[in-house]
């Protein structure tokens, strides 16, 4: 009989490169290998670590006749405890992919119980997001969860202000054809991983060693129209590993995403003008924006003769004041004091899911150079196209009687300035290319992850070394409704187009920018890493293990400008032409910057008894300055009027820290596993974060009363005023500081009975210095506009021509955030019910705190249950009920999937909620404390038939009784979308899949 030592080791090493490898040691002849009983767990911890030969203790077993086998443990749904570590790991093997239906990594992964504070491809609907996906777990940012593929650190994208700024690895550009499981680490890893890694782990593991084939094919209809989807993909290998002394593997795949409009849901097609009822009482919610086509035309006026009056904001629309309508089936009339202005309803113009397409391919080879020495090779390609299509240009725009449209101010405004015994200088035209169409963006990311390395064994040391080079880049370019300001402003001055009475709109179809590009942008990761093991003394429970290993990585991100973009920044980067793209984004400065990281790292396993083991970690970090190849002054040139380019400088601090983490597993019996950890963390400011120039960032996601009343840049009403984005580039104590963090958890594993498993853990992670790169949320300044008066430009000249005010969003340290939160993981099977067999599996996730300060002692903030101050929402609760019945060939799951309610964002008088008249017309503006927007509960259901060993067929349906997202009103998630929020709800509907697979 065999005795079977499972030994389970793993590396630390952020950039190693191969998932958790188990070790079984089988003591016999090479013709006796059946596996037993599973002796002893020794688990480290999750890692993407490759697990490179065997111990000294390994080669003694083969010179006595022991048999070594390599055997990768993909998780349990039942007697988990003998498999489990003292840290928290949750698993996704081949049947959770597949009974989850999804078919991209984004749908996988955002799913999960555990992942909040994502950025979903919503966000790319006029919020940035640039086709973009990534990974956050338990409500932390995305720049804390640390993303690998296959072990190994990717190349990561940079995130706008309205996705919480820093970088993350895009998961839209991992091939899920290629994943043969995926690992998460929902506790902090900084003492292993380094310093982006606070939330947690995401490690993506491939395929490796097969030799056989696999083909398949999905399609994906929702019941209502728009939103089709498909994906097909093949799967080869050849040569076995351990057979032949090599493999190579081939993946490849294709999916497709057709678009699904506001217009074709229910919940959305009312955009951003609609009747509610709340607490007994009848609103109008009215955030139609004041950018038309016809235009409007605001300006501040005094009295004829009395310059020493105070200012009065007046706004007119012509074409209304002669038709009494406002032209078109998306704009209605307000009138309010001063103000007769006509309102574009943005939101029913735009996209719920953008189109996109992906390809991605994946070619791994692996060689035995001899039987301790290994060395492999992996490339993973993928490209990822998106169009996404929002509103028609909106675009504010200076108008005076001398420079700008001087022919319309004098035939619109003056004759008004004259009827009314007024004065004026300057205003700005609301405008909106509505006949032109909606503004679209091609994003097109091309993702490349090259990696290579050898592993082996010697003078009894397991070693493993590696290089990655990984890279991802974004470009954007115009696909439609961005016109060129040149052109534009010559076809009014030559009185071809009339934008204030929307004449001659047809003119402008020659200066669309279609195919124009507008920026493109580079993120580099290159990565050298090496590691080793080696066993240290037998203990109480077997052997102790301990691990070294250094890194050195070098980041560089860099973004190149058209000059369309590059105009109007005032830094002397700007071309000479002052031209710009209307609607699109101006005023930027190019980007480049780099900085150097080294990393020590070590680990200790100590098995002090059969019952209890603990593990001692501990990692060293080291960042470079950040590098900045553009620089400029902070004060324009006195000749030029433009801030000037200065020398290449390492700007910022540097930054070093050592972390720790201490862990425990203990089995008081077999069926009882009690493990805690506690650890401390450290993550770098993102060189975002330092290098770079303060520059135009855009409209705000909100709109707001003016923070100023009676300042020349007030806007009538609730409007949306200028962003600027900047960095803190100083050193010292007035730079920016490193975010320190300490996390614990503390919970284990039950089993009570045959089948069934009960797992649960407690989980804090406490930040302080934590780094807000988007420096103060937007709706915290609006609201505290005396409080945070040195943040606001009055008034900001716009690049565009126009008076306005600015709200300055600049990267700081602010106080100390703390989260806090119970993940449960309850799975039961009974293969013997009579009828089949039947498993069960609970998992969610419920948080106990979330808070943060933007300021040491400052107020304490949340977003827990609420529509928060920074634009979001942290569910209560979340979690999944799957129920799976096998019966022969036949397999039918349903999956339930549930997040609790939450109090939704408020409004304040003057802004955009309304009382309902009787008749049902517009009345006065409220203040309104917001939805309580209720629990979303959706049933999908899949049933699955294997036909032979070779070929199966799936039919599944999602969102089974067809349930419509949760009705909000919230204006600033990131996208356009109103009436829902897309971050947190699927607005496909009711959907029908299909899959046929095949393996030969």
């Amino acid at each position: 009989m065999n005795r079977l030592v499972l030994v389970h080791l793993s590396f630390l090493a952020a950039t190693a490169s191969a998932p958790l490898v188990n070790l079984l040691i089988c003591k016999g002849t090479d013709n006796m290998m059946k596996e037993k009983v599973l002796s002893r767990s020794l688990r480290l911890m999750f890692s993407g670590a490759l697990v490179m030969g065997m111990m000294a203790s390994q080669a003694q077993a083969q010179e006595a006749g022991e048999k070594i086998v390599r055997v990768e443990i993909t998780g349990s749904s039942i007697a988990r405890i003998a498999k489990e570590g003292a840290l928290p790991v949750q698993v996704l093997g081949q049947e959770d992919i597949k009974k989850s239906g999804a078919t991209t990594a984004t749908e996988l992964i955002q799913n999960l119980p555990a992942m909040q504070g994502f950025v979903p491809s919503s966000s790319s609907v006029n919020g940035g997001g640039a086709g973009a996906t990534t990974a956050a777990l338990h409500s932390l940012q995305s720049k804390y969860t640390l993303v690998l593929l296959d072990g190994q650190r990717v190349a990561p994208v940079a995130l706008g202000s309205s996705q919480g700024g820093g970088y993350a690895v895009n998961i839209s550009s991992i091939p899920l054809e290629a994943v043969e499981r995926v690992e998460i680490l929902t506790d902090g890893a900084s003492a292993l991983y380094g310093s982006d890694a606070i939330a947690g782990v995401v490690n993506f593991i491939l395929k490796k060693n097969k030799t056989d084939a696999n083909v398949y094919a999905t399609y994906q209809k929702p019941e209502e129209h728009g939103g089709t989807s498909w994906s097909a993909g093949i799967t080869k290998g050849f040569g076995d590993l351990d057979k032949d002394r090599f493999n190579v593997l081939m993946s490849y795949s294709h999916d497709e995403q057709r678009v699904l409009t506001a217009a074709q849901r229910s919940f959305s097609a009312p955009g951003a003008f609609f009747p509610f009822s709340y607490g007994g009482k009848n609103y109008i919610f009215d955030q139609r924006t004041g950018n038309t086509e016809p235009a409007n035309i605001t300006f501040s006026a005094r009295p004829a003769g009395n310059p020493s009056a105070t200012p009065t904001s007046y706004t007119i629309n012509p074409y209304y004041a002669a038709n009494k309508n406002c032209g078109g089936p998306m704009a209605g009339v307000q009138i309010s004091g001063n103000a007769t202005s006509c309102r574009f309803n943005y939101a029913a113009t735009v996209q719920n899911i953008p189109a996109n397409e992906r390809d991605s391919g994946l070619l791994k080879g692996t060689f035995k150079i001899d039987e301790d020495t290994t060395v492999w090779g992996e490339a993973v390609l993928s490209r990822f196209l998106m169009t996404a299509q929002y509103a028609p240009s909106a675009q504010p725009m200076g108008i005076n009687a001398t420079t700008r449209f001087p022919a319309l101010w004098n035939k619109y405004v003056q004759p008004f300035l004259t009827a009314n015994n007024l004065t004026a200088t300057s205003g700005t035209l609301g405008y909106r290319s509505v006949l032109v169409g909606g503004r679209a963006d091609d994003y097109k990311t091309d993702a490349r992850h090259l990696s290579f390395g050898v592993n082996g064994l010697a003078m009894g040391w397991n070693y493993n070394a590696s290089v990655v080079l990984s890279r991802s880049e974004i470009t954007d370019n115009a696909a439609g409704g961005y016109t060129d300001f040149n052109m534009l402003s010559d076809l009014v001055a030559k009185g071809t187009y009339d934008l204030v009475m929307g004449t001659g709109a047809e003119s402008l179809r020659p200066a669309l920018l279609n195919g124009a590009n507008f920026s493109k942008s580079t993120s580099t990761l290159n990565t050298v890493h090496f590691g080793a093991q080696h066993d240290v003394m037998e203990l109480g429970g077997g052997m102790s293990i301990i691990s070294l290993g250094g890194d050195y990585s070098k980041t560089r991100y860099r973004t190149a400008y058209s000059d369309l973009i590059l105009s109007q920044s005032g830094f002397d980067t700007q071309p000479a032409s002052a031209n710009y793209p209307v609607g699109g984004n101006y005023g930027q400065v190019p980007f480049d910057a780099s900085r150097d990281n080294y990393g020590l790292f070590g680990e200790l396993l100590l098995p002090l008894h059969q019952t209890l083991e603990a593990t001692v970690s501990g990692r060293y970090d080291k960042y470079d300055k950040t590098h900045s190849r553009w620089v400029f002054d902070t004060a324009a040139d006195p000749v030029s009027g433009l801030q000037k380019r200065l020398p290449d400088a390492d700007l910022g601090n540097t930054f070093n820290s050592s972390t720790y983490k201490v862990s425990f597993r203990w089995t008081p019996a077999k069926n009882i596993l009690v493990r805690g950890a506690y650890g401390t963390g450290f993550k770098a400011p993102n060189i975002s974060d330092i290098a770079g120039a303060t520059t135009f960032g855009g409209s705000t996601a909100g709109s707001y009363a003016c923070p100023f009343p009676g300042s020349p840049g007030c806007l009538p009403g609730s409007a949306q005023y200028d962003l600027l984005n900047g960095p803190n580039g100083l050193g010292g104590a007035n730079g920016l500081k490193p975010e320190k963090s300490k996390q614990w958890t503390l919970g284990g594993r039950l089993e009570p009975m045959a089948g069934l498993s009960l797992g649960m853990d407690v989980w804090n992670v406490q930040i302080k210095n934590q780094v807000l790169s988007s420096g103060i949320p937007e709706n915290v300044g609006f609201a505290n506009p005396a409080q945070y008066a040195a943040l606001f430009t009055n008034p900001y000249a716009d690049p565009a021509g126009y008076t306005t005010i600015a709200y300055k969003l600049q990267p700081l340290n602010g106080g100390v955030a703390n989260y806090r939160g119970l993940d449960w993981d309850f799975v039961y099977r009974n293969r013997n019910t009579g009828f089949g067999s039947l498993s069960a599996q609970w998992n969610g996730t419920y948080m106990l705190k979330q808070n943060y300060t933007t300021t040491p002692g400052g107020a304490v903030l949340t977003s827990l249950g609420q529509f928060g101050p920074d634009n979001a929402v942290v569910f209560r609760l979340q979690t999944h009920l799957n129920l799976t019945l096998e019966n022969g060939p036949f397999t039918n799951t349903l999956t339930a999937h549930f997040k609790s309610g939450y109090k939704d964002q408020p409004y304040d008088a003057g802004t955009s909620v309304f009382l309902a008249n009787a008749d049902g017309s517009t009345g006065a503006t409220t203040a309104f404390e917001g939805l309580d927007v209720p629990s979303y509960t959706t049933f999908d259901w899949q049933g699955k038939y294997k036909y032979n060993k070779a070929i199966t067929i799936t039919a599944g349906v999602k969102n089974l009784f067809d349930r419509n997202p949760p009705r909000t009103l919230q204006n600033a998630g990131g996208g356009n979308q109103i009436g829902y929020d897309g971050r947190y709800a699927d607005p496909l509907g009711r959907s029908y899949y299909l899959t046929a697979a095949y393996q030969f």
